[in-house]
C-alpha cells in the first residue's frame, strides 16, 4: 500500500514536510516489499551485533558500562546483562559494526529501534516500521551532505547514521512534527565519523555513538530543545560537510523507500572489497587453483576501492578488514572470506602473507561500481580469468531471505545455540505479529 502523504513540498519547508511524513506514516502505508527489505536489514544487523559482541571494541565498551553502572532499561545483546537505554544503543551498534559486516547504514537506526521498542514494550510493528523509516532519513541525509562519494572523508554511518538513530527513538517516543525536527537539529549538532578511522578501533564506534547520540537528540525533543536551521541553508549540517543547502529531503516521499536498496554484506570487510574477493573466490572455483601454482595476481578493481581498501600489509584484523590484497589472498587460500578469515590470527598466518605479497591491485577507470576482474599468472597454465560483472549485495544482485538467515545463523548459533538463533530468525521474519519486541531482545541477550 503507498503512503497517503499528499502535503505539497513547495507549501512547507523541507524539514517540516518530512517530519509530518514521518509522524503520519502508519505501519500499514509501507509497502510489503520495504517490510520485507527491513526485515532482513534487521535481521542481518542483529547477527552483526551478536557476532561482534566479543569484540575489542565491545569489550572497551563494556567495560566503560559497567564503571558508570546505570537503570537496566535495555539488553546487551550476547552478553547477558541489561543497561540504560543509551548505553545498551552504543553498546550493541558498536557491536554490530565491530565485523565490519553490516551494511553502510543501518546499524544506528536498527540498534536504537530494537532498544527503544524493548524499554517501552511496543510491538514488533513499531520496531519495523520506525527502522524502515529511520533507515530512509539515513540515506537522505547520505545523499544531502554528499554521498559515499564525499571527497571531504566524512563516514556516513557516524556522519548519516545519527538521524536514523534519531528519527528512530522519535518515532518509538512517538514525538509530534516539530519535535522530530528538534531532535533531527540535536542529532545534526552531534553529526561526525571520519573516513580516517578505517582500519583502526575507532572506527565501530562511529556505529555506536551515532545510535547513542540519536536517542539523546529525541529525549532531548521530547524534553523541549530547540534548535537552529540545521538541515537546510547556509548553516544546515549538509552544506557545512560539504554537500548542498538544499537537500532534497521531501522528494517523493513514501513514493520509494530507501532500505529496497540496502546493500547487505556476504564478506565481512569494506565493501568495496567484495567484487575482488567475489572473483578471487570464482577463479579459485571455476579453475580449481591451489596456492602452490599461483605465481601472481593482478585485480581489476574501481578506482576508489584501492583508495578506501589499499592497505597492502595490514598488521592487525581490523586492518585486515580494508585489505583487498588480503581478502583475495585469503579466499585463494581458505576458499572462503568469513570473520575468521580477518582475525589477527589470518594476518600473522605464513602462507596467507606470502600470497598477499603476490596480489597487486590495479585502479582500473573501465571498472564500474561493484565490477572486478582477476587475472592469475600460474607456472603451468598461463594466466586465468574471472570477472564479477556486479557483486553480491547490490540492489541488482541482493542478497535473498535465505542468504541474510544463512549469515545469522552462521553468526548467532555459536553463541545463542541452534535454537534460540532460529527461534530469533522467526520472530524477526513475523515482527507484525510480535506483540512485545522485547521478547526479541531478550531472545538475543
Amino acid at each position: 500500500m503507498r503512503c497517503n502523504f499528499r502535503i505539497k513540498e513547495s507549501a512547507l519547508e523541507q524539514a517540516l514536510v518530512l517530519a509530518q511524513f514521518l509522524a503520519q506514516t502508519d505501519f500499514n502505508d509501507l509497502p510489503h516489499s520495504a517490510l520485507q527489505a527491513g526485515k532482513r536489514g534487521l535481521l542481518d544487523c542483529l547477527g552483526t551485533a551478536i557476532g561482534g559482541a566479543n569484540s575489542q571494541a565491545a569489550e572497551m565498551a563494556l567495560n566503560l558500562i559497567d564503571e558508570a553502572g546505570g537503570a537496566l532499561q535495555a539488553t546487551l545483546l550476547a552478553r547477558g546483562k541489561r543497561t540504560s537505554l543509551r548505553d545498551a544503543v552504543l553498546f550493541n551498534a558498536t557491536a554490530a559494526h565491530a565485523l565490519d559486516y553490516d551494511d553502510t547504514l543501518s546499524a544506528p537506526a536498527a540498534m536504537v529501534a530494537l532498544a527503544v521498542a524493548e524499554q517501552r514494550s511496543l510491538p514488533g510493528r513499531e520496531l519495523l516500521r520506525s527502522y524502515v523509516l529511520g533507515f530512509e532519513v539515513a540515506s537522505r541525509m547520505t545523499r544531502a551532505i554528499g554521498g559515499w562519494e564525499n571527497a571531504r572523508g566524512w563516514h556516513m554511518m557516524g556522519v548519516a547514521g545519527v538521524f536514523g538513530a534519531a528519527t528512530a527513538a522519535s518515532l518509538l517516543l512517538k514525538l509530534n512534527p516539530p519535535q522530530i525536527i528538534a531532535a533531527l537539529g540535536v542529532a545534526a549538532t552531534q553529526s561526525s565519523g571520519l573516513m580516517a578511522m578505517h582500519g583502526f578501533l575507532a572506527k565501530p564506534f562511529h556505529s555506536g555513538k551515532a545510535a547513542a547520540n540519536g536517542v539523546f537528540a529525541a529525549q532531548l525533543a521530547l524534553r523541549g530543545c530547540t534548535t537552529g536551521p540545521a538541515l537546510e541553508g547556509s548553516l544546515s549540517v549538509s552544506h557545512a560537510m560539504g554537500g548542498t543547502p538544499t537537500p532534497d529531503l521531501a522528494q517523493k516521499l513514501g513514493e520509494s523507500y530507501a532500505v529496497l536498496e540496502n546493500r547487505l554484506k556476504p564478506f565481512p570487510c569494506g565493501r568495496l572489497g567484495h567484487g575482488a574477493i567475489e572473483a578471487a573466490l570464482k577463479a579459485r572455483s571455476a579453475h580449481k587453483l591451489t596456492v602452490e601454482e599461483i605465481v601472481s595476481i593482478q585485480m581489476h578493481v574501481e578506482p576508489r576501492a584501492q583508495y578506501l581498501m589499499g592497505k597492502s600489509e595490514p598488521e592487525n584484523g581490523t586492518q585486515s578488514m580494508f585489505s583487498i590484497a588480503h581478502g583475495v589472498a585469503a579466499a585463494l587460500l581458505n576458499g572462503q572470506a568469513g570473520p575468521a578469515q580477518f582475525s589477527d590470527e589470518s594476518v600473522r598466518d605464513l602462507n596467507l602473507r606470502d600470497l598477499r605479497r603476490r596480489v597487486e591491485v590495479i585502479p582500473d577507470p573501465r571498472c564500474r561500481a561493484g565490477e572486478a576482474k582477476i587475472t592469475v599468472q600460474t607456472k603451468s597454465r598461463g594466466p586465468l580469468v574471472s570477472e564479477v560483472p556486479i557483486q553480491k549485495g547490490y540492489a541488482t544482485n541482493p542478497l535473498t531471505d535465505d542468504d541474510v538467515k544463512e549469515k545469522f545463523l552462521a553468526l548467532a548459533e555459536p553463541i545463542l545455540g541452534p535454537t534460540r538463533a532460529q527461534r530469533a530468525v522467526n520472530l524477526v521474519y513475523g515482527l507484525e505479529t510480535l506483540d512485545d519486541a522485547g521478547d526479541l531482545a531478550r531472545l538475543c541477550a
